[in-house]
């Protein structure tokens, strides 16, 4: 292979072809940079995390393939329906009269279709993807890295590149062996789900929208439409229930946390399920190190937040465009330190927080509260479902009225713990 620039095999190896990988993939050869992607499994694979948000679109955009996924037959999404655990309190977050969203209508994804074809895209625009490809070892020296591979007859080939970009996952092959991932006390859930067919959908534009039921536990359902016929269902479950109410296997214990929500009954009469049930720890986490000499973490491999306003695959998309945009003024600058990584690191994690701020305050029985409440804030809840398309950059007015929606949800937790206070010393 010629060397890029002379020095390296390719400027950069990104590890993973998930949806975080491919986009740093794609970003960076269309910046005129030499990429190979090494993906552990053969795509197609199977992976959750279907229903997506419409900033994803501007990504998409960015990336010359928003007209390919358009045109791919996904399920359209214009918003998201939240059920209370009586089924009677309904909120409905349609993403149409969400301030700020340049495109509403997103989709919801079968992922094995979605990142295969962001993988391929990454192919077309020119990064070399190499499937089955297993990373046992890269060694960093101020000249590049040296990746050791496995070759086709058992020994071991070398790549040497310039940068890698870990965008393995939750394996998180560099961040862990750097740093670690930081667990999230307050989000610690454990989900399980399966593919069903013979549930009702809604009629009209609302077809394809998610919905979610809350549990009086704090745990949730959603019910996410893939087709015309199946409905990917789960269930968050909190840790502490898990561990008193599980079951044998993860198809006893999912039929069991759906039983368990009466408001989701009438979905289920007819249900049949038709894929396994598989378990997730949705555990939320942090890596401690997101950058270093001559490599940084993308996506997952960086952080994962807790699914309940499906901002995965968007939080590891637009990472995965800073990812490029700093690598690439990196090798520009000839400094691929971690300091040169510095400002990518930041705003990953300031995006994290942005929406964890969500994740954790729907957890909060005072934040359900106000979000259930009749009529709604107007203008403060306009600005929540802004935040919820997926708006990690909100205007100054936008913050405000968000900021206004916490400040009523503590108001609401103080109130609460009073009269808890006043009942306990009754």
């Amino acid at each position: 292979m010629s060397g890029a620039r002379g020095r390296w095999d390719y400027d950069v190896a990104v590890i993973g072809g998930g949806p975080g990988g491919s986009t740093t993939a794609t970003a960076l050869v269309r910046r005129g940079r030499t990429v190979v992607v090494l993906e552990r499994e053969r795509f197609p694979r199977f992976h959750i995390g279907e229903s997506q948000l419409p900033w994803t679109n501007e990504i998409l955009h960015a990336l010359g393939a928003r007209d390919t996924i358009a045109a791919s037959g996904f399920i359209e999404k214009w918003g998201a329906s939240f059920r209370g655990p009586d089924g009677q309190d309904e909120r409905y977050a349609d993403f149409q009269t969400a301030p700020e969203t340049p495109t509403p209508q997103t989709f919801q994804v079968l992922r094995e279709r979605f990142d295969e074809i962001l993988l391929r895209h990454s192919e077309k625009c020119g990064a070399r993807v190499l499937e089955q490809h297993r990373l046992p070892d890269a060694r960093v020296d101020p000249d590049g890295v040296t990746l050791s591979l496995p070759d086709a007859r058992g020994g071991e080939a070398t790549l040497r590149v310039g940068v890698v970009a870990d965008a393995s996952g939750r394996t998180g092959v560099l961040a862990k062996r750097f740093g670690r991932h930081e667990y999230d006390p307050l989000l610690r859930n454990i989900a399980v789900h399966a593919q069903y067919e013979g549930i009702p959908r809604a009629s009209g534009r609302r077809a394809g929208d998610i919905r979610m039921f809350t549990r009086p536990d704090m745990g949730w359902l959603w019910f996410i439409p893939l087709s015309d016929t199946v409905i990917s269902v789960g269930a968050v479950i909190p840790q502490v229930t898990h561990r008193r109410e599980s079951r044998a296997t993860p198809e006893e214990s999912l039929a069991h946390y759906l039983a368990a929500t009466p408001a989701a009954a009438p979905l289920l009469e007819r249900a049949r399920r038709v894929s396994p049930a598989r378990f997730d720890a949705d555990y939320s986490y942090l890596a401690t190190r997101m950058a270093g000499d001559r490599w940084l973490a993308v996506g997952d491999a960086a952080a994962f937040l807790d699914p309940i306003f499906s901002t995965g695959v968007m939080l590891a998309m637009q990472g995965g465009l800073e990812a490029a945009e700093a690598i690439d003024q990196a090798l520009h600058a000839g400094d691929v330190t971690a300091r040169a990584f510095t400002r990518y690191e930041r705003d990953v994690r300031k995006r994290y927080h942005h929406f964890r701020r969500f994740a954790v305050g729907f957890y909060d029985p005072s934040f359900r509260e106000l979000w259930y409440s009749r009529p709604p804030l107007i203008g403060i809840y306009y600005a929540v479902v802004s935040v919820l398309a997926g708006n990690w950059r909100p205007s100054l007015l936008t913050r405000a009225r968000v900021e206004a929606f916490f400040v009523v949800v503590a108001v609401k937790r103080i109130l609460r713990r009073f009269r808890s206070a006043q009942q306990t010393r009754s």
